[in-house]
């Protein structure tokens, strides 16, 4: 007689804003859309890793609704995506991709997992995964220990009664991130483990436990249920309603209230990446115990991250120090102190500067543009690369003309009533307030500058009247 497996779904959270990975990860692309090391982003590791115990097509990524038409559009666009208008913490996004499963009929058994964490021994995770079902199956909730390397202060601590070898220990509580002593008792205890923030557990179950300890969660539920019975497409009732949400992650909206908790304790190279010391513990080391990425030439230089994007670093002598390079900012710290970047992106929002929020280059669904140059007397230089079959937005500016010269690739232009293509070494001039499309319909990338020239220069100068990206 052979035992059915359950029905498992992955829910990847993917609607962080990043700020500790400053100046790599920006407001615009996050640190679970980066590449820290190797070629696939964090996102697209963390469904990886998943198979072959669930597949792609079972995983939905719940992420902020800017990310799946900004400059995270082509890692998400393959995706099965529930769209957020605005955060909300975890438990909300939890709560609503449970109540999508059981309104398309499935109650299944539901793999909750952030999209930004590394691990390591992947054979180990796939065990414990197992161990999870098999808890979650009996109607628990069930989340992931990480048994501890050392006291840390950046993580939460779940106490777990049992010994070692359980494979599920029934928890006895959750403790925010302590201090260094109350966090060095835990880990001489034995019977405290890091709070990964992954979770297994029945669709219904975790439904009924909202229902039971946040039933203002639920309420809104119900109301966004009512209206998808009724016809309503549920990715606008979710853009018209989502806010009305509390703002609390699951830990504290349930798991710290259930009866229901088990963990599972596992050892699998796991880092949630929460800062730039993060990154060192899990880089490769040279023989000076450097981690060294990109155009970098280190002398005598021992215990230290140095990470280069556009340029060279040339180092000499520099000791247990963090030097992050990208093309318009530079992070500068001792390891050890890289948590204090929160403070950096908090001043940078207090001057209303944009080097928090997106990088010079910045991606699009079309391709990309780059600020070259911005000049307070009115004028913006850029670089703009399209990809062959794409299209920017039909649009028009209200502050600022613009001129085109195509270095690379043909150009198909609309402007007012005429369509007209644009070659190599030639230019073409848009008017304020004309109505106007760029096209690349060629096979290789289209690459021309842009001179913007105005009394307002914001990328929200934009009034589009047709876009293939819904935008």
């Amino acid at each position: 007689m052979t035992v059915d497996k359950p029905l498992l779904k992955g829910v990847v959270l993917a609607g962080g804003s990043g700020t500790r990975l400053w100046p790599m990860s920006r407001q615009q692309l996050p640190k679970q859309f980066l590449k820290l090391d190797g070629e696939e982003s964090l996102l697209a590791a963390t469904i990886s890793r998943l198979s072959p115990l669930i597949e792609p097509d079972d995983v939905w990524v719940v992420t902020n609704e800017a990310h799946a038409s900004g400059e995270a559009f082509s890692e998400l666009a393959h995706l099965h995506k529930i769209l957020e208008p605005c955060g909300r913490n975890t438990a909300p996004a939890i709560a609503l991709a449970a109540a999508l499963f059981r309104e398309g009929g499935e109650d299944p058994m539901m793999l909750v997992l952030p999209a930004d964490h590394i691990i390591q021994d992947v054979p180990a995770f796939h065990e414990a995964l197992e161990h999870a079902v098999a808890a979650a199956e009996k109607g628990g909730l069930v989340t992931f220990g990480i048994v501890p390397e050392h006291p840390d202060t950046g993580f939460g601590y779940i106490q777990a009664e049992g010994s070692d070898g359980d494979p599920v220990r029934p928890v006895t509580r959750f403790t925010e991130k302590p201090d260094l002593a109350t966090a060095r008792a835990f880990v001489e205890d034995g019977h405290y483990f890091w709070n990964s923030g992954m979770f297994v557990w029945k669709a219904s179950v975790i439904l009924d436990e909202i229902e039971r300890h946040q039933p203002e969660i639920y309420e809104v539920l119900d109301r966004m249920r009512s209206r998808w019975q009724a016809g309503e497409d549920w990715q606008e009732v979710v853009r018209h309603q989502f806010a009305e949400m509390l703002d609390i992650s699951i830990d504290y909206a349930v798991l710290e209230k259930s009866e229901k908790v088990s963990m599972v304790p596992v050892s699998m190279g796991w880092s949630d990446v929460g800062s730039w010391d993060a990154v060192y513990d899990i880089s490769g080391k040279d023989a000076g115990d450097n981690a060294i990425y990109g155009h970098v030439i280190a002398i005598d230089c021992e215990g230290s991250l140095l990470r280069s994007q556009s340029r060279l670093i040339a180092a000499v002598g520099l000791k247990d120090i963090i030097a992050v390079e990208t093309p318009d900012a530079i992070l500068l710290c001792p390891r050890g102190q890289s948590q204090r970047v929160r403070e950096i992106v908090d001043r940078l929002k207090q001057a209303n500067g944009s080097e928090h929020h997106e990088h010079l280059t910045v991606l699009r669904p079309w391709g990309s543009y780059t600020v070259l140059e911005e000049h307070e007397r009115g004028y913006k230089l850029k670089r703009i690369e399209v990809k062959p079959g794409a299209s920017l937005s039909l649009q028009s500016h209200q502050h600022r003309s613009e001129h085109w010269v195509v270095v690379s690739g043909t150009a198909t232009v609309t402007c007012g009533d005429r369509v007209y293509t644009v070659a190599k070494n030639e230019s073409t001039y848009i008017p304020i307030g004309e109505r106007h499309r760029l096209e690349n319909r060629g096979k290789i990338p289209l690459q021309m500058i842009e001179v913007q020239v105005g009394d307002y220069l914001g990328e929200d100068d934009i009034e589009r009247f047709e876009d293939k990206y819904g935008r």
